[in-house]
């Protein structure tokens, strides 16, 4: 995705990634060149939804076709955003859409709780009632920022 981040400066979401598959030298080292060289990011999202969408565009642009199937990875608490509300706003078949949930040790200081309760009031309920994100002034103002 893009830069949904003020404070960490002019870097996208999609190519941190990137970057930390780097520094943490995450590639095969036997199809390392392979791997890395087939590996490209999507700069523009500023949401969930449009993370999956564009993601989705990316893949089609780079390879002429689309993914037979998608696998997400994030927060646990976010799986039912994902997989009841974006991957069926886009009508991709939950029969190649995988969500894989990871949360934070209790050690890192993350508040799982209060994360669960932005999650319900500033994501998940706004795109119940604004599947694309275009008309929910929440949702509008969170990529305005952006």
């Amino acid at each position: 995705g893009g830069e949904t981040r003020g404070q960490t400066g002019p870097a996208n979401e999609g190519e941190s990634y990137f970057r930390v598959a780097d520094a943490l030298n995450l590639w095969d080292a036997h199809e390392q060149t392979n791997v890395r060289a087939r590996t490209t990011t999507e700069e523009f999202a500023t949401d969930s939804f449009q993370n999956l969408l564009f993601s989705i565009c990316r893949f089609r642009e780079v390879t002429g076709s689309y993914p037979d199937k998608i696998s997400v990875v994030s927060f646990t608490f976010k799986r039912r955003r994902f997989e009841e509300l974006h991957a069926w706003a886009l009508l991709w078949p939950d029969t190649r859409f995988e969500y894989i949930g990871v949360d934070p040790p209790a050690s890192s200081g993350f508040d799982l709780e209060e994360s669960q309760q932005g999650e319900l009031e500033n994501a998940a309920r706004p795109f119940e009632s604004d599947p694309y994100g275009c008309y929910t002034s929440v949702l509008q103002q969170k990529r305005k920022d952006r």
